[in-house]
């Protein structure tokens, strides 16, 4: 046996030793360090354990059920669904409606496609109120009937029961977008895409969730996304546009989504496409599609289209007026103690 054939062996003996441990911990907080230790693909037997450990009552290691949606969470991420329901039946035995524990739950269950248990999850969640549900539960129940449908696409009946549940999360949460995106991508499942652009484009420009007040508005940048995807094939390029700067506007926020390359890349692109239609004949279309193309790429190097960008940039150069480079560059300066230094 070659040394590094009995060091991957000496690697997996200590991997299954660390495994065969005793497991004690007194609290949830404890045990989400313990699991966080253990998110790789060889802390699978050490996660199942750590959870058979905390949902065993003879343990009494209890919590909030808010503590344990972040371990659930954590969970998700390394796709251990079944485990992941293990704890949520714990938690729910003490609390047996609290509404995002039931949407946790349902979520796992559509993730796993263990279609018959979410129904069981959703029919408790059905005794709720619709005005007490939380959005959590409106959002992966309505994602677990999308996924639901997907298997069962002939299905009538769970469609209407879908497309009833996005408008009672649109009723109930009228200033969260993403009851309105559910519903959006309800249509588009369905392929009734010119109904799901006119209803995006109602709720984006349009729609103003507080009756009591002519200036409301959503803030709607997911759905500005999933309008811009399903206008992926559009020649109507001033719409695009327009789509893109709302979704700017709607980013503006104390957090802002990972999505303001995206709507900067789609914004150059529809300048880069309507700049061909027009045979590179209005300077100011070629200009436009430049200067987004070195916005998008100043913030979207670390992403796929990085490369498009530089393409596409390319083949644009020759017909502007001012010819200048893509620049590769950062968007912060360093500052040191007695000066401020760029950053290239």
């Amino acid at each position: 046996m070659d040394n590094e054939r009995k060091e991957i062996m000496a690697f997996l003996d200590d991997l299954r030793r660390a495994q065969d441990v005793d497991i004690y911990v007194s609290s949830i907080d404890d045990a989400h360090t313990l699991l966080l230790q253990h998110m790789d693909a060889g802390g699978a037997k050490y996660r199942r354990a750590l959870v058979e450990y905390i949902t065993d009552p003879e343990n009494r290691v209890l919590s909030e059920c808010d503590v344990y949606h972040n371990f659930i969470m954590d969970l998700f991420r390394v796709k251990d669904y079944d485990i992941a329901l293990k704890v949520c039946d714990f938690a729910l035995e003490h609390a047996p409606y609290d509404r995002d524990m039931l949407g946790d739950a349902i979520k796992a269950c559509g993730d796993s496609s263990q279609f018959s248990r979410g129904e069981e999850y959703l029919k408790r969640a059905y005794e709720i109120p619709f005005d007490k549900w939380s959005y959590r539960l409106f959002l992966y129940s309505i994602d677990f009937l999308k996924t639901k449908l997907s298997a069962y696409p002939l299905d009538e009946e769970l469609y209407k029961k879908a497309l009833n549940l996005a408008d009672e999360y649109i009723k109930n949460l009228p200033f969260d977008e993403h009851g309105y995106n559910q519903k959006a991508e309800l249509l588009v499942m369905m392929n009734k895409r010119e109904e799901a652009i006119s209803e995006l484009r109602r709720y984006i420009f349009d729609v103003k969730p507080d009756d009591k007040d002519s200036k409301s508005e959503l803030i709607t940048a997911q759905c500005c996304v999933t309008l811009l995807n399903i206008l992926d094939n559009s020649n109507d390029y001033g719409f695009i546009i327009r789509v893109c700067d709302r979704g700017l506007r709607n980013t503006t926020q104390e957090q802002p989504s990972a999505s303001i390359g995206f709507f900067v890349y789609r914004k150059a692109l529809a300048f880069d496409a309507k700049a061909h239609s027009e045979e590179f004949k209005i300077p100011v279309t070629v200009e436009n599609a430049l200067k987004f193309y070195q916005s998008a790429y100043d913030l979207n190097q670390d992403r796929s289209y990085s490369r498009t960008i530089e393409q596409r940039y390319a083949v644009l150069r020759p017909f502007a007026n001012d010819f200048r480079p893509l620049v590769k560059r950062e968007l912060y300066v360093v500052e040191a103690t007695n000066n401020i230094s760029e950053s290239e």
